[in-house]
C-alpha cells in the first residue's frame, strides 16, 4: 500500500531582468536586510546579523500598516512572515552559474517555501526569478488557500520586483 504524497503548494513565479550584475542583483534579493527598500508595504522586524546565512531566521511584516506610525490604526493589518533561510548559493557570471536561496515559511500566517534564482546574462544584466509556494497556516486545506494566495502574492512580486529593477538601475 502506497501513501499519497503531499501536496504541494501553488507555485507562482515573476521574473525581471536587471541592469546589474548577477552578483550585485543576488545581494539585494538574498539579504532580507535589504527587502524593505525594494518591496512594496513591507518592514523588517527586530534586528538581523550581518548575514544572509544558512540557518539565519528574519521576521518580515507586509501590508498596508507595515510602514505606519505602530499606534496608527492601519499599522495592525500586516501579515507577519517568519523565515528561515535553507539554501544559499552564490552566482557566477564568469561560470554562468545561477544563484539561488531558498526560504521555508514558519507561519503564524503563511507556511511553505519561497526563493530568488539570479540568473547571469552578460556583465551587466541579469534575470532574477522570484518563486513563492506559499499556502495559508490554519484549517482550511492547502488545495484552497494556496491558489487564493498565489493570487495576491503574483501581483506584490510584480510591483516589488518592478521597484528593485527600478533602485538597482538608480545605483548603476
Amino acid at each position: 500500500m502506497t501513501t499519497p504524497a503531499t501536496p504541494r503548494a501553488h507555485h507562482v513565479e515573476v521574473a525581471r531582468v536587471v541592469p546589474v550584475e548577477a552578483s550585485v542583483a543576488f545581494a539585494w534579493v538574498a539579504d532580507l536586510r535589504t527587502h524593505p527598500r525594494w518591496m512594496i508595504a513591507t518592514r523588517l522586524e527586530g534586528t538581523a546579523g550581518p548575514g544572509p546565512e544558512v540557518g539565519d531566521r528574519y521576521t518580515m511584516a507586509s501590508g498596508p500598516g507595515a510602514r505606519r506610525d505602530p499606534g496608527a490604526a492601519l499599522a495592525r493589518l500586516v501579515v507577519i512572515d517568519r523565515m528561515v533561510v535553507e539554501q544559499l548559493e552564490r552566482p557566477s557570471t564568469a561560470a554562468a552559474r545561477v544563484g539561488r536561496t531558498r526560504l521555508r515559511k514558519l507561519g503564524p500566517v503563511l507556511l511553505g517555501e519561497a526563493g530568488f534564482d539570479v540568473v547571469p546574462m552578460d556583465a551587466g544584466r541579469c534575470r532574477v526569478v522570484w518563486w513563492e509556494e506559499a499556502y495559508l497556516a490554519g484549517p482550511l486545506p492547502r488545495a484552497v488557500t494556496a491558489p487564493l494566495v498565489g493570487i495576491a502574492l503574483r501581483g506584490f512580486m510584480r510591483l516589488s520586483l518592478g521597484r528593485l529593477a527600478r533602485a538597482l538601475d538608480r545605483r548603476r
